[in-house]
């Protein structure tokens, strides 16, 4: 069992903010997105980044802000907005079963057929679940990947979900005239018909939990100094438990960490032409010669004579 630091791809989060930010309806100015954002600890600068993806912990908090400053109305078309746009992404449409997964941190994906037609079920990681919000915009991501799939595919017919709070879809005014089920074992989807559908069961590679802390930081690498502390805060996970996997893989934080520094460092040197005390400033270090030595020390020249030879 790896480390429960679930993660969502940034393109995502991307698309979900460029919807919000587009449509006047919602009535946000851009400095009030940068306040939600920010007390989310969402990163900043996405798409200008070179991670892959953001930890969902922190990407549900920014659902979980946005629902507490729009109308119940507004929410749900946002998620429902939100969804029906990326459907009509060429990379979105283009992912596999098991890439999509990933994408969401979805456990696993499983079908099962009954009298009525069949259901999708997703097992989900715990801390995805932490707010309503999360697990709808999981439902309805999943049900326009598969409407992408197969466009003939009908609206569902019922959803179970492992949240048990009625109080909290009333307050959402989730629409009542599809059934829902609540305090299930699993997320599921419910659907009518299987007739020209041919669905597997899909479930992505295990990650490394040295990878996983590595995505998980990498967003933040250059915009935010995050300590082990901080990163277990965000991620709502304990410090001992992150220092128990790692060691297991004979590695550490501050080892992940200085490595993605390092990444980002040498990308700015050369692409950006920033200068060594600017890059030094963004990692952290309390001054150019820190930065200079832990470079020399891991890569064995100085950051000048790397800015050189690249």
């Amino acid at each position: 069992m790896g480390l429960n630091i679930p993660l969502i791809d940034k393109r995502i989060a991307i698309h979900f903010q460029q919807a919000l930010q587009e449509d006047n309806s919602f009535g946000f100015k851009q400095g009030v997105l940068d306040e939600l954002a920010a007390k989310a600890n969402l990163p900043f600068s996405m798409s200008t980044s070179s991670a892959t993806y953001i930890p969902f912990n922190v990407f549900a908090l920014f659902l979980h802000e946005l629902r507490l400053n729009l109308s119940a109305d507004s929410f749900t078309s946002l998620l429902l907005k939100s969804a029906q746009q990326i459907g009509q992404e060429v990379w979105f449409g283009e992912l596999s079963m098991d890439s999509f997964l990933r994408c969401f941190s979805i456990d696993e994906l499983t079908v099962h057929e009954d009298k009525l037609g069949f259901s999708v079920s997703l097992k989900l990681p715990t801390p995805t679940l932490k707010h309503v919000e999360s697990e709808l915009l999981l439902i309805i991501y999943v049900h326009a990947s598969l409407k992408t799939r197969y466009p003939e595919l009908s609206d569902p017919i019922r959803y179970d979900l492992v949240a048990n709070s009625a109080e909290d879809l009333r307050e959402l005014q989730v629409q009542s005239d599809t059934p829902q089920y609540l305090g299930q074992e699993h997320t599921r989807i419910h659907y009518s018909s299987l007739d020209s559908i041919s669905l597997s069961p899909a479930k992505p590679e295990p990650m490394a939990d040295s990878d996983r802390v590595s995505h998980a930081l990498s967003s933040y690498i250059g915009r935010m100094d995050i300590d082990l502390d901080k990163f277990c805060d965000l991620n709502g996970i304990g410090k001992r438990t992150v220092q128990r996997a790692l060691k297991d893989e004979r590695t550490t934080f501050k080892a992940i960490k200085e490595s993605l520094s390092f990444e980002f460092a040498k990308r700015v040197l050369s692409q950006q032409g920033y200068a060594i005390s600017d890059v030094a400033l963004h990692l952290g270090y309390a001054d150019s010669s820190q930065f200079i030595r832990s470079f020399k020390r891991a890569n064995g020249i100085t950051p000048y004579q790397w800015k050189k030879l690249n």
